[in-house]
Formats: structure tokens, C-alpha cells, sequence
């Protein structure tokens, strides 16, 4: 076939039912809107398929959604907003002109270190801020590094530019903004992306409506925290864009453009093989990045345990790689056009605005947080996130799924630098005490082979799986073909809790006649009259695929004995 023969292929059009038809015959009778047709926490649908035909139905919106998108960015690029750790201010200083050496482009400071700056040390600090962005978090007592404004020269403080997060009003140069709209802590308290953009739109309602717009536009800038659930994060940004310009309309003004700065969330960060959340920040990066950020922060794979060089170098380049890699940094919208993403922006769009008109029929930001309506509304979703995670539906790789039981339990916290963030839910906490647990309790355990392994090795692996991601090693038996053979077995390893891996006729082959004071479950889905039935010969639950993991492996362990 020559080149020309191949420009010349023309490939059939199909249409959408009939790929339809193709995809229910490959799932084999399922119920197609069941099978593939995704529910998000929020309950918006995804599609298993977007066609440009559903694009069209939104007729002139996906136009107008764009132009909102496009008009509320600064620039294509986005600012690597990475941060230092410092015990001084002196090592602050060298590590920050370090990194901006290096890639970063904002001059990060965290505080809670409360660091005796002297004046040397602000003229130096002066002179970053006036060639950098500044991005300050601080704290009631740690405002001492804005003196840093007074030793900037009167004709230089219009350069100065950037963001301040403060507990307490700051004065700050006309284009350093300190007004912040958060919704992380929303997102810390197990909040939804329709939570994090209705609660977003309710704070500068109120705050709207205190003080003049234009005014107070001008001085705000709002913080995101994104996630791994990588398109849906990206409709999120987006959306926002789109409701700060409706927002703007309901108040009869044009939408300023506001900062969006985001991190990574570390919702899905794990202390347990903490080199997978680095796979995790690269993935919210990338959503952060396509959804439209100003500036980023990538928080390092260590975060949750302690930091170091080493490990804040690779958080800061996984945005050089991208910015330098994937080219994204030269388009303003690289999301815009797509069917899949251009529908659920709108879907956001519509979620996250009349949660905002639920929030203020409710009597507004303040009287939700005041009342508790708000945070038993994210509680809820929270208890199902969990649940999700508990039986598998979500994956957390190294944590709930591919667990290293081996893998030394890290117990060092986030330092006093981050304060923020001790409080923030996180996924895998339930696995990270499990795993603990599992190394100061002494749980003798087995997997019983029914039949030879190569016939049952999907089984035992599953069982092998399941058990690891709370730190249990079970010793592996031979095959063992009756009663009494599995008797002997568990009483001369003095078996604590054993799972039978077999067929379901070699289980009932044995089931009678087992006789020990070993806990014993079986691995696979049996009905619950027969299990009631063989609870009499010591059988007391299966372990299957969507199992709650973390209440079953709670039981499990509280089989051993503690350790000393």
C-alpha cells in the first residue's frame, strides 16, 4: 500500500447506536446503562462514549462557555508555585534563590516557622519580590515578614505583585491581592467539586455584599485543591471560570479576572508506599494544568511523613516536565473543544450554581458553616467515598490494592509548617492504622489450598491481596485434600485465622469435618443459608471482590495476639 493509497482511505461513518449495539454485545447481556454508564460522587452520569452530536445539542453554550474560560486567564502558561522548608530565615532565603535557579517562578513562603528576619534579610527578600510573584501563606503570629514592603523602593512596589494568605487583614501593595476565597478546607473536610464551587460562589456573595465589587474583585483570589479523578478536576476549574462571569452578570458587572492557584489535594496521598504519590501529583498536576491554574503547587511524595531535598526537587519538576513536554503551557484552553470535557464543565456548571442557590436559601455561608448543614452535607459524601474505597470501587495502588505488607509503617506527621493540613481527610488513613496495627499484634494465618495451586491461583492470589493491604503475610499450605489433613495442618502451625481457597464442591468435600479453634473463612461468594448453615463446623464469613476491607480486616487482626 503506498502513501497516496492511504490518504486516499475513507473510513465508514457510525453512528451512535450502533456502536451501542456493538458495546451490549461485548458486555454479554449486562444492563448497558448499569454496566457503562458512571455515577461521580457528585451524581453526575458519565457517558461511556461523547459524540460531537452531544456537543451540538448545547447548541451556542459550548461558544460562550469557552470565551468565559479563555477571558478569565491570565496567560496560556501557569506560575510553579513550589515551596521551601526552612528553619531560618537565612536557609529560607538560599534554598528559595536556589530554586528559582532552578525552575520555580513564585517566591513561596509558608510560615508557622515565625522566623526573626533582620533588615539585611528583607532588603534581600525585597529584591526576589520584586522580580517574582509572591505567594505568602501566614499565620496571627508570624506577620513579621511583611515588613518586607517597606524595604521595597517607592517606585518598585508597583512591580510587586502576587498573593498573601493571612488570618488576619494585611496591608500590602496595590497589586498584591489578600482577599482569599478557600475552598480547601472544604475540600480537607471531605468535600465534593459541587461543594468547592457552590461554597466558593456563597463566601463572595457575602463578601460582595458588604463592600463595592469592582473594589473587592480586584483584591480577591480563590485556592483550589485538585484530586486524581483527573476529568472531572478539570471540569471543575473550568467551571468556576464559568460561574465567576455568571456571578459577575448576576451582580450587572463585567468578570475581572481572579487568580486561581491550586495544589495537589493529598486526599489520596498515602504514608504507605508513598513513591505512588508521586503518580497521584502528576496526575492532579496535569488536570491542574488543563483545567486553567494561574499557579501551582505540587506537594512532594513525602508530605504526609517529612520532606526533604531530594524529594521537593521532584515535586517542583513535575511541572517543568510538563510545561517543557507537553507544550501546554503555550495554549490558553488546551481542554476547549473537547465533547467529553465541554459537557462535563456544563454539568458542573449548572451542579456547582444551584448548590450555590441551595447554600443561600439555606441563609448563606456563615449560617451553613454556623448551623452544620454544610458539614453534615459533605459528611455524607465523605461516608461514601470511604466506602467506595473500603470495597474497591476506587483504587488506591500501594494502599488498598498491590499492598507491600513488608513496607516499614512511617509514623512521622506532617510538620507544624503545615498546620492546615493535619486536619484534612484522607483516603487511606483507614489502611495506614491497619497496617500498623498489624505490626504490634501477632496473627498466625494461612491460606488452605483445597485443590493444586495452578488451578486455583486467581483465588489465592485475590486472598493473598486482600489480606496484605492490612499487613498480613499468611503462610501458603499444600494441597490439602480433606479434613483431616486440614486439621493436622492448622493445629501444627497453630493457625490463627485460615481462608479455604477451593472450588465450591472441594469446599463442601471438607466442611463437615473440619475440627479446630482456628477462625476459618472462605474465599468467594457462597449463599448466606449455607454459610448459616456451616457456621456449626466453625465457617464464619467469605472474603469476595467488593468486601468492606477495612471492617473485615479490623476483625481479622483482633484474631491475634499482641505483640511484645
Amino acid at each position: 500500500m503506498t502513501i497516496e493509497s492511504m490518504k486516499n482511505i475513507q473510513f465508514p461513518k457510525r453512528t451512535y447506536s450502533e456502536w451501542q449495539q456493538v458495546a451490549e454485545k461485548a458486555i454479554k447481556g449486562k444492563p448497558f446503562e448499569e454496566t457503562l454508564k458512571t455515577s461521580t460522587i457528585e451524581d453526575i452520569t458519565l457517558e461511556p462514549l461523547y459524540t460531537k452530536n452531544m456537543l451540538d445539542q448545547l447548541g451556542s453554550y459550548v461558544p460562550a462557555q469557552v470565551a468565559a474560560i479563555q477571558h478569565g486567564k491570565y496567560q496560556p502558561s501557569w506560575l510553579v508555585a513550589q515551596e521551601v522548608t526552612a528553619e531560618s530565615a537565612e536557609q529560607y532565603l538560599t534554598l528559595m534563590k536556589d530554586d528559582i535557579l532552578r525552575g520555580n517562578e513564585t517566591v513561596v513562603y509558608t510560615g508557622f516557622g515565625k522566623f526573626d528576619w533582620t533588615d539585611e534579610q528583607l532588603s534581600e527578600l525585597a529584591g526576589l519580590i520584586t522580580e517574582k510573584p509572591l505567594y505568602f501563606k501566614l499565620t496571627s503570629d508570624d506577620q513579621g515578614i511583611l515588613r518586607v514592603f517597606d524595604f521595597v523602593a517607592p517606585e518598585q512596589l508597583a512591580h510587586v505583585q502576587g498573593v498573601v494568605f493571612s488570618e488576619e487583614a494585611v496591608e500590602a501593595p496595590e497589586n498584591v491581592r489578600t482577599q482569599l476565597v478557600d475552598t480547601i478546607p472544604i475540600h480537607h473536610a471531605g468535600g465534593t467539586a459541587v461543594h468547592e464551587l457552590g461554597v466558593a460562589l456563597s463566601i463572595l456573595s457575602e463578601r460582595m455584599a458588604e463592600s463595592d465589587f469592582s473594589e473587592t474583585a480586584k483584591n480577591t483570589w480563590i485556592r483550589f485543591a485538585v484530586d486524581t479523578q483527573f476529568f472531572q478536576e478539570i471540569a471543575k476549574l473550568r467551571a468556576f471560570r464559568v460561574l465567576w462571569q455568571a456571578f459577575s452578570s448576576a451582580f450587572g458587572e463585567e468578570a475581572p479576572m481572579i487568580p486561581l492557584f491550586t495544589e495537589t489535594s493529598v486526599r489520596s496521598y498515602s504514608k504507605l508506599d508513598p513513591y505512588v504519590n508521586l503518580l497521584r501529583a502528576g496526575n492532579s498536576t496535569f488536570a491542574a494544568v488543563l483545567g486553567g491554574t494561574d499557579a501551582h503547587t505540587v506537594h512532594p511524595h513525602d508530605f504526609l511523613t517529612k520532606p526533604d531535598l531530594s524529594s521537593r526537587r521532584i515535586a517542583r519538576n513535575v511541572q517543568l516536565v510538563i510545561k517543557e513536554e507537553a507544550h501546554v503551557s503555550h495554549v490558553v484552553d488546551p481542554s476547549a473543544g473537547s465533547y467529553f470535557v465541554e459537557t462535563l464543565t456544563k454539568e458542573y456548571v449548572e451542579a456547582g450554581w444551584n448548590y450555590f442557590l441551595e447554600i443561600e436559601q439555606a441563609g448563606g455561608y456563615s449560617e451553613v458553616i454556623k448551623s452544620g448543614w454544610l458539614t453534615d452535607d459533605i459528611q455524607a459524601k465523605w461516608v461514601d467515598r470511604e466506602n467506595n474505597i473500603a470495597t474497591r470501587q476506587q483504587s488506591l495502588i500501594g494502599t488498598n490494592i498491590y499492598a507491600n505488607p513488608q513496607e516499614p509503617v512511617r509514623d512521622s506527621k506532617i510538620g507544624d509548617s503545615h498546620l492546615e493540613y493535619m486536619t484534612a481527610k484522607r483516603l487511606a488513613t483507614p489502611f495506614e492504622n491497619l497496617r500498623a496495627q498489624s505490626k504490634v499484634v501477632n496473627l498466625k494465618s494461612a491460606i488452605i489450598l483445597l485443590e493444586p495451586v495452578k488451578n486455583i491461583k486467581a483465588q489465592v492470589d485475590f486472598v493473598s491481596g486482600f489480606l496484605a493491604v492490612g499487613g498480613i503475610e499468611p503462610l501458603v499450605s499444600s494441597h490439602l485434600a480433606t479434613a483431616k489433613e486440614i486439621n493436622q495442618f492448622l493445629a501444627n502451625e497453630a493457625i490463627d485465622y485460615g481462608v479455604l481457597c477451593g472450588s465450591k464442591e472441594a469446599v463442601e468435600a471438607v466442611v463437615a469435618g473440619l475440627d479446630t479453634k482456628a477462625s476459618i473463612d472462605l474465599a468467594g461468594r457462597y449463599p448466606k443459608e449455607q454459610l448459616s448453615e456451616w457456621a456449626q463446623f466453625g465457617i464464619n464469613e467469605t472474603l469476595y471482590s467488593g468486601k468492606h476491607m477495612t471492617t473485615k480486616l479490623e476483625k481479622i487482626l483482633a484474631l491475634g495476639k499482641e505483640a511484645f
